[in-house]
């Protein structure tokens, strides 16, 4: 089940989809006709606070659109990140397709490099790592003008960064209501000064999923680079929720590089995020 939050799209594709609900007939297109493809889910994901030092890479493939298997993990890849003081950290397959290091160091301001040997191909990627803003209680207050009747609970998120750096950031919420993670990428273009704001409401048309008193929400800061950023915004366009009735699904192109073919990157992306993170009790 998909839902999304913070738009209002689903509100006009709801009020014109029952015009047609007396025509309506389902069809199965065969969509199961392209190769299967690699995916790369990369992340160094700092938690501030924390010492960072396990991290987890995975490999897998596509799967036919209809399908309800799990993705097949990629094996028998030699994985390393390489920060920019030369220092090396492999990264160990565990089980099929899921890579670990325990002993990851990162730093603010280093730029990491991935470089993945999967079968006689070599992919490559970087980033660097920069700090997020502190996340506490503080940062959130809560009201109960949400929605289009303005009647529900809603949170307002909001913090502050340096003005005079560029300021890329994901957001991912997780709310208990729903149990649906949902990431959106913004940037510091639309925001005075470094100050951050947005708000947060549950827009399901299911009662029993709108926020109430007692429902936690998690929320979730990844400070990252700009084109990680587009990534998770084309991601989230694509989505059914978000997508305009006329809008086409593009391929999103993430960073990491077949370096012998660039034609054939896989799909996914690499990043490197300090992140921050609170778990808010709806009241």
């Amino acid at each position: 089940m998909k839902k999304t939050i913070l738009s209002h799209r689903i509100y006009l594709l709801s009020a014109i989809f029952p015009l047609f609900t007396a025509c309506e007939k389902v069809i199965e297109l065969d969509l199961d006709t392209q190769e299967r493809e690699l995916v790369v889910d990369a992340h160094i994901d700092w938690e501030k606070g924390t010492t960072g030092e396990a991290q987890t890479i995975e490999l897998s493939y596509t799967l036919p659109y209809y399908s309800t298997q799990t993705p097949e993990g990629a094996t028998g890849a030699t994985i390393t990140v390489t920060d920019d003081r030369g220092n090396v950290f492999p990264f160990l397959e565990r089980s099929a397709g899921v890579y670990k290091n325990t002993h990851f160091s990162p730093a603010l301001q280093r730029e990491y490099q991935l470089s993945i040997l999967y079968n006689g191909k070599r992919y490559e990627a970087a980033d660097i790592l920069k700090e997020v803003p502190q996340l506490t209680q503080e940062n959130v207050t809560q009201t109960h003008d949400g929605g289009i009747n303005r009647d529900e609970i809603m949170l307002h998120l909001r913090f502050d960064a340096d003005p005079t750096e560029e300021n890329n950031f994901v957001l991912r919420i997780k709310a208990s209501s729903d149990g649906v993670t949902r990431l959106y990428g913004f940037d510091g273009r639309y925001f005075a000064d470094g100050h951050f704001f947005t708000k947060i409401v549950n827009r399901s048309s299911d009662e029993k999923e709108k926020f109430k008193k007692g429902d936690t929400v998690e929320i979730t800061l990844f400070r990252v680079s700009e084109n990680y950023m587009n990534f998770i915004r084309i991601l989230s366009n694509n989505s059914a929720d978000n997508a305009g009735l006329f809008s086409i699904p593009n391929r999103v192109k993430g960073n990491v590089v077949n370096i012998a073919d660039p034609t054939q990157n896989p799909l996914g992306a690499f990043r490197v995020s300090q992140y921050s993170k609170i778990v808010y009790t709806i009241e």
